[in-house]
């Protein structure tokens, strides 16, 4: 490998990879490492992995239609070599292979070749069509038409009711299929029963019924014993969705998320119910972006936007400020933030089923692994505090409120283009009409280019009106802070100018950058990631420069102001100077101007340092330095930042590596100390000591030092064992004056066979919380897993978070526990079992509780051989009581009262013989609600339904049905009994006629209240 470049260039190198088809389109993947031989531990091979089967496709412009054909093969002899596809397969270590390639429409033949050192081989051929087009469909029709009739007083009295004639039914089709193999269509409609003259009125309104979307689709009844698995491919919170899609490009009907991004001002990803477009030009430039990208929608959503912030709590439970969210409306970042200034360094999207779980109904996401509330700084030269940075969870969801309502319209888009390699224009606007809410805005930008490191670009937006509230928590969201919008009912402005010029475009015998940004923002201006309540601007300018392979020029300012007086400037400039291969020099300045009204501990004032650093490489992997700095202006109450050290950075051997750093200054001794041991690529242990004289004066916290700051210890590691265990450790000692703590993190994880995963972690520390009181923290954790093949599978994890206050307003005992058993105990036995439970409890209140528990049982017995009897049983039950400041679905208020069920619910049926089936159903349901959120005075709700059926198959193409039903209501003391009696014909193989008669007043649906279901009816069923 060649040596560095420059004195800049590291021993770590990043590459991609592109593929072009023959018109230019590329495929390009994401940056992949590469590290110097001589500096990082050899990667150890993966036993049981694939080389080249992993995607890492970041930019696709290359079309491709058809169908994958995939050839896989086990148990192959030892040093076998494959030819499938017309190429060779790489074979894992443990004698696998797998190949998947896309072939175009039309016939092909498959060969598969297999040979082996002793000389044996085996190769066969498959003939494969691959239609242009290929269509699945299913539709369902239900017709009733009747004649209510009634013998009670009610009946006499609303003769119009009852001698009415009524007509009802459902109709419902989903449909997939490929046109000319390049199109895609996807449509559906269910328009749920109902009156005749209502089927196909409301086409594009939701669903009244939204709610049961909210609850996973296997908890009506867990497990139905069959294996199948339910997935929504035509998402609608409507009666109809349709998608048709070509390549790049689709219209569509239905659920979606409004992504609407490229001005760096404006972002929405709503998750709305309504129309969308979007489009993507096969043309691409030379760069791989597509020429021209558009994007509109249109909506009607009847959901409100809420943003929740919470820090870390060292646990997996999170409630949200809203419950029954809108399913698949949420978008969760894992955010690292700097603790003094509130920056964000870091962002990362997680997924959801891999990184949490959410409830949509009561509102409370729950992380696969625990999160910590802090995370280390990992700079080696740090200016300022040496702290840790603060980890948050940040949500963003769609509700629906249960008082008032959201009635208005979302719509917007977007439209780019490059109007050749180099200029790209883009228009953006959006608005959002739901009363107190409303708010417009419009946005355009520009880009410039003459390469991917040159560029200038500019985005210009203005909104209108308030924008919506975003919420704190530093609990997990059983206490929350709410954030007021900051937009205005009038226009307010924000714009920005970006720029950078890579040298080696001018020249190529040049190396660096400079570039510069300016940003300003009015009062009122409000976006998703914007709430700004006092005018500001902040502008800055960078220069990296290389004069040559010795000497180097670095400068950087930026600065901020806003209306409230809140100033802040800092320039850096750096010249630095290589006099050899080991020995460089570097000499800066640095300015710093700061005025921060309302701040706790004032540092206003300007201050000129100058500083110099002097770097001793004797040989690739090891550096010794010294450096010292003092100031030489200084106005205000701003202190003095003179400070001398000296440090090293080691990598002692390709597995050891030593980092450390002392110095004295105007704030006292400041000392940077590690060691870490890598022994393989994955096993680090470190150990490391940091002591920060700065954080005695941060003019953000209220903490005062009380005594001697001796600083503090952080120990840990992170080390895999084998393929079967995994740990992970971290102790911090924070020493600051009387004011000691000690944070501690542990982890495991341990797979002994491919049937068990044990993992485990323990958090321990002090919170400090600028918002209230601090608080020690004590949150383990453990999590067992078991999977056999397909057949069992078992998860259980628990989790306890003991918080407590000096002042006693924090104290809480929050516990987790999450498990679920699912066992095919034969070929006709099936049972689940899950389990959520959070349940958090203040020792000052009642009030400020918080619990969530919810847990199924579910049965199945659906014989194979033998199938005359079959039989399904579910067992329910949940409980509720919201966060304090937890907004309750029940009221849509905080402070919510509690709630809990128990809901049971159990069918059965039997073929007796060919001609007779009977059947039972038992549904009870008992609900309580209490009065007053802290007592226990529930009021209960109950019903029991037992229904017995019995289907006659009389002679070839006719059936009768006669069932009994009886409703009993403890609470009103009442009990009711119906009978109905039905004969149907089967005409053709698709469809049925059948006549009944209903005796009883009520339907099997407890949600029926309406007790008018006597009389005659004429049914029609057609399937397909």
């Amino acid at each position: 490998m060649p040596a560095p470049a420059t004195t800049r260039d590291a021993g770590e190198f990043n590459y991609i990879l592109r593929v072009y088809d023959a018109t230019g389109r590329f495929d390009e993947t994401g940056p992949q490492t590469l590290k110097r031989a001589d500096l990082g531990a050899a990667p150890e091979a993966q036993p049981g992995s694939l080389p080249g089967t992993h995607d890492r496709t970041a930019v696709r412009n290359i079309p491709v239609y058809g169908g994958a054909v995939t050839v896989f093969g086990s148990n192959l002899p030892p040093s076998s070599t494959v030819r499938a596809l017309g190429k060779t397969v790489p074979v894992s270590a443990d004698n696998k292979f797998v190949v998947r390639q896309i072939l175009p429409p039309g016939k092909h033949v498959v060969d598969v070749a297999l040979s082996s050192r002793s000389g044996d081989g085996l190769s066969f051929v498959r003939d494969v069509n691959i239609p242009t087009s290929d269509w699945f469909y299913v539709g369902l029709a239900d017709l009733t038409v009747g004649k209510r009739l009634s013998v009670d007083a009610a009946g006499e009295a609303d003769r119009q009711r009852y001698g009415s004639v009524y007509s009802r039914g459902r109709l419902a089709f989903y449909l997939k299929g490929k046109i000319k193999g390049e199109y895609l269509l996807t449509a559906a409609a269910d328009t749920g029963e109902d009156d005749f003259r209502n089927l196909f009125r409301g086409l594009d309104s939701k669903s009244q019924k939204e709610l049961l979307r909210r609850i996973d689709p296997d908890d009506y009844y867990p497990v139905y014993g069959d294996d199948s698995t339910a997935i929504e491919d035509a998402p609608t919170r409507g009666k109809f969705f349709v998608r048709l899609e070509r390549g790049d490009a689709n219209v569509m009907w239905g659920n979606f998320k409004s992504r609407v991004e490229g001005n760096g001002l404006l972002r929405n990803e709503r998750a709305l119910y309504g129309a969308g477009a979007g489009y993507s030009s096969p043309e691409a430039t030379s760069f791989g972006e597509r020429r021209t990208e558009a994007s509109v929608y249109a909506a009607q959503p009847e959901t409100l936007p809420q943003r929740d912030v919470f820090r870390g709590t060292g646990g997996s439970a999170y409630f949200l400020k809203r419950q029954d969210i809108i399913s698949g409306s949420e978008t969760v970042t894992l955010l690292v933030t700097d603790p003094t200034t509130g920056r964000i360094i870091s962002r990362q999207a997680l997924t959801a089923g891999e990184d949490y779980d959410v409830d949509y109904v009561q509102g409370v996401i729950i992380l696969r692994r625990p999160l910590s509330s802090t995370t280390a700084n990992t700079k080696v030269v740090r200016q300022g505090a040496i702290g840790d940075r603060d980890v948050s969870l940040a949500v963003n969801y769609e509700y629906s409120p249960t008082i008032g309502n959201a009635d208005g319209y979302s719509y917007g888009g977007r439209l780019q283009s490059w109007l050749d390699d180099h200029v790209r224009l883009g228009a953006t606007a959006m608005s959002e009409e739901t009363g107190p809410a409303d708010q417009n805005m419009v946005g355009a930008d520009i880009r410039l280019r003459h390469s991917e490191t040159t560029y200038i670009e500019a985005d210009y937006a203005q909104t209108k009106g308030p924008g919506f509230s975003r919420s704190f928590s530093t609990d997990g969201g059983l206490t929350l802070d709410e954030e007021a919008p900051a937009g205005r009912p009038r226009w307010a402005k924000g714009w920005t100018l970006r720029g950078q010029l890579d040298l080696a475009d001018i020249n190529e015998n040049l190396s660096g950058r400079i570039g510069g940004y300016y940003e300003r923002k009015d009062d009122g201006f409000s976006s998703l990631d914007d709430n700004i309540a006092a005018d500001q601007q902040s502008w800055g300018a960078l220069a990296d420069i290389d004069l040559n392979a010795r000497t180097t020029v670095d400068m950087q300012v930026d600065h901020f102001e806003d209306a409230r007086g809140t100033r802040k400037t800092e320039l850096t400039g750096e010249i630095g100077y290589a006099f050899n291969d080991a020995w460089r020099a570097v000499f800066g300045v640095g300015y710093t101007d700061l005025n921060t009204p309302g701040a706790i501990k004032a540092q206003d004032g300007s201050r000129l340092d100058g500083g110099a650093r002097l770097e001793w490489t004797p040989k690739e992997g090891r550096k010794l330095y010294a450096f010292g700095q003092a100031t030489a202006m200084r106005r205000g109450e701003i202190r003095r930042n003179d400070r001398i050290g000296a440090g090293a950075e080691m990598q002692l051997t390709d597995k050891l590596g030593l980092t450390g750093e002392i110095s004295e200054g105007t704030t006292g001794i400041g000392a940077l100390a590690a060691l870490t041991y890598s022994p393989t690529a994955d096993d680090t242990y470190y150990l490391g000591y940091k002591l920060d004289p700065d954080r005695a004066f941060d003019r953000l916290d209220a903490i005062d030092l009380d005594g001697l700051d001796l600083g503090g210890i952080v120990m840990g590691t992170r080390r895999r064992y084998s393929d079967l265990l995994a740990t992970y450790a971290e102790n911090n000692y924070d020493m600051f004056g009387h004011r000691r703590s000690l944070t501690s993190t542990y982890g495991v994880t341990y797979t002994p066979d491919t049937l068990w995963t044990v993992s485990g972690g323990f958090e321990a520390g002090l919170v400090e919380d600028p918002r209230a009181s601090d608080f020690n923290r004590y949150a383990p954790s453990l999590s067992i897993g078991y999977r056999d093949g397909e057949d069992i599978a078992a998860r259980i994890r628990g989790e306890v978070r003991l918080e407590d206050s000096d002042d006693g307003t924090r104290n809480r005992d929050t516990f987790l526990l999450s498990g679920g058993y699912s066992n095919k105990l034969d070929p006709d036995w099936r049972l689940l079992l899950n389990l959520d439970a959070v349940v958090s409890n203040s020792d000052q209140s009642s009030f400020l509780d918080g619990d969530y528990i919810e847990a199924s049982i579910g049965w199945a017995y659906r014989p194979i051989e033998n199938d005359r009897f079959n039989a399904l049983f579910k067992y329910a039950y949940y409980h509720d009581l919201p966060g304090p400041d937890q907004v309750s679905r029940a009221t849509d208020d905080v402070l919510g009262p509690a709630q809990r069920s128990h809901i049971l619910s159990a069918d059965l049926n039997y073929d007796l013989n060919r001609w007779l089936t009977v059947g039972g159903k038992y549904g009870f349901r008992f609900g309580e609600t209490s009065t007053t959120r802290g007592g226990d005075d529930f009021t209960s709700s109950t019903a029991h339904l037992g229904v017995l059926r019995a289907d006659f198959h009389v002679v070839n193409k006719w059936d009768f049905l006669l069932e009994g039903r009886s409703l009993y209501l403890p609470e009103a003391n009442s009990q009711k009994w119906g009978l109905l009696a039905a004969v149907y014909r089967q005409v053709g193989e698709n469809m049925k006629l059948g006549v009944g008669y209903n005796f009883g007043r009520f339907s099997e649906d407890l949600t029926d209240l309406t007790y008018d279901d006597q009389g005659l009816f004429l049914n029609a069923v057609g399937k397909f």
